[in-house]
């Protein structure tokens, strides 16, 4: 069998050389690449897969993360359980796991001596056109976690699932639910997929919602004042909002008013995030499912790279409600 080793002493250059060069390294020059391949064919060489050596195969995954102007946007989600899902998802190889924040100039490929990426995964963000545009262009496996792109392989939280979870544990607790839904501008397709899932949600279980009327949009969080908060809750029962951040300062907000929750007015949030922990009462919730998010991102890729099977479909998973204090 022709090996790596022979196609090297063909050519008078290192076995490394050849190795990079069959693998489409970005380390090996476009003529090297074509005289190794050349050689390669003359002598009869069968590359084979990875799927020969997927217990010892070691893949470079690069992580790209969000960079956002609001401080506030980085306790959203526990970035522990974002790594491990993503090494529990690769079970046929090891990982590298590389780290890279996003930008508006971004670029996968940034230089040669980078060394070889095999598969990228943007996490709560949607990559840039240019960047898509180079990842195609290079035939590199890439997930998008967290959001639901046409076109684009994507692994994203059921927020329809979840609202509609939110609103039967409301419904068995209280017969009578007239409710808001507390949101923040700039949240873009989080915002319109959670107030679409509990629109959804309302419609099927006969509760009265209005979308323009009855959902309450604040500037930032700075901007969820006492004010615009007794408004919400003047005709409403049940405030529902966008994550577990609103949530907590809206609870902050009621108890400054006086308006006892949940005797007065129930409050939910979303996510399971870390700043959940601090509020008082206690927020119902649903889970933002990162780890599982992760995992099934992963295995996707890892079907890519090894496996040579094409991009996936859109895959939603559900989270959990997780009752708290401030709902009955």
């Amino acid at each position: 069998m022709i090996t790596i080793d022979d196609i090297a002493r063909e050519l008078g250059i290192s076995t490394a050389t050849v190795s990079r060069a069959l693998n489409g390294s970005r380390l090996v020059s476009a003529p090297v690449r074509a005289k190794v391949e050349a050689a390669a064919e003359k002598l009869g060489y069968e590359k084979r897969s990875i799927r020969r050596h997927r217990g010892r195969g070691i893949l470079n995954v690069k992580l790209v993360l969000p960079r956002h102007a609001d401080p506030e946007r980085a306790l959203f989600y526990d970035f522990a359980a974002l790594v491990e899902g993503l090494r529990r998802g690769f079970t046929l190889c090891g990982l590298n796991l590389l780290c890279e924040v996003n930008g508006p100039n971004f670029d996968p490929y940034p230089h040669k001596k980078g060394g070889d990426t095999d598969a990228f995964v943007f996490a709560f963000h949607r990559p840039g056109a240019q960047a898509v545009k180079s990842l195609k262009t290079n035939d590199t496996p890439f997930v998008v976690l967290n959001r639901s792109i046409p076109g684009m392989p994507c692994v994203a939280a059921d927020h329809a699932a979840g609202m509609l979870e939110l609103l039967d544990h409301l419904r068995a607790k209280s017969g009578d639910i007239r409710p808001r839904f507390i949101s923040l501008e700039g949240l873009g397709q989080i915002h319109e997929e959670r107030l679409d899932g509990f629109d959804q949600a309302c419609r099927r279980r006969g509760i009265d919602f209005d979308r323009e009327t009855d959902c309450v949009i604040f500037p930032d969080v700075a901007g969820i004042q006492q004010a615009g908060v007794a408004a919400a809750a003047e005709d409403a029962n049940v405030l529902v909002c966008v994550n577990d951040i609103v949530g907590t300062v809206v609870l902050t907000e009621l108890d400054r008013l006086g308006l006892e929750v949940p005797g007065r007015v129930a409050v939910t949030g979303f996510d399971d995030s870390p700043v959940r922990r601090l509020s008082r009462p206690l927020l119902t919730t649903v889970s933002l499912p990162v780890e599982e998010l992760a995992r099934f991102a992963a295995t996707r890729l890892q079907s890519e790279v090894i496996e040579n099977q094409g991009p996936g479909e859109l895959l939603r998973i559900a989270g959990r409600l997780i009752p708290g204090e401030s709902t009955p």
